[in-house]
């Protein structure tokens, strides 16, 4: 009886350890959808626009990254793709001429971005509204390409506000009844109600 008590409490501990790690950092891009009426099994809203659910890009296709500064003084970033996943990113920007791509970053949407060329070289910008935290929680997973600077911006918390979610916007329904599900900016997470 003892054996199993000693199995049963070993296997809580090694559960409570494991849960007490950090989840993973969730950065992606999603593309403006060209069916808008799929409803919300395939479709997420933003801004009056509809995007793809299915990512065509996140953190786990990027090798290395490089902040800078952005004009109003939150950071941009510039990631780099390996070799092998630069056509993707071709060919996705190609097919969608015209459209815009949306970064997310941590369930937060940043300024999209209108596609006007395939995107060749293997580098995605994020034009702004990141900080320090932000850039700690990304180089978790990718290298920095300066690691001194990068490390002089980073932060161990998340200076921005819980989310403060508009309360009277009536949530978008597909034909079904089903919720679209919108993103929200930090411009919508800072506002007061």
């Amino acid at each position: 009886m003892n054996h199993i008590f000693t199995i049963f409490c070993a296997a809580a501990g090694v559960l409570l350890l494991g849960s007490c790690q950090q989840k993973q950092y969730k950065a992606y891009f999603l593309t403006e959808s060209s069916n808008p009426e799929a409803g919300a099994a395939f479709n997420v809203r933003y801004n009056g626009r509809m995007y793809n659910r299915m990512p065509i890009m996140s953190l786990k296709h990027f090798e290395k990254f490089k902040s800078f500064m952005a004009d109003d003084g939150s950071y941009g970033m510039v990631l780099y793709t390996p070799k092998e996943y630069r056509m993707r990113l071709y060919t996705e920007t190609q097919q969608n001429l015209g459209k815009h791509i949306l970064p997310v970053i941590d369930g937060l949407a940043f300024d999209p971005m209108e596609i006007d060329c395939g995107i060749s070289d293997g580098q995605l910008i994020i034009w702004g509204g990141l900080n320090g935290y932000d850039l700690r929680r990304i180089s978790e997973t990718l290298e920095p390409v300066d690691p001194e600077i990068e490390e002089k911006r980073y932060l161990d918390d998340d200076p921005r506000p819980k989310p403060e979610l508009p309360k009277e916007a009536a949530p978008m329904k597909d034909e079904h009844g089903r919720i679209i599900p919108e993103l929200y900016s930090s411009a919508t997470r800072n506002k007061k109600q």
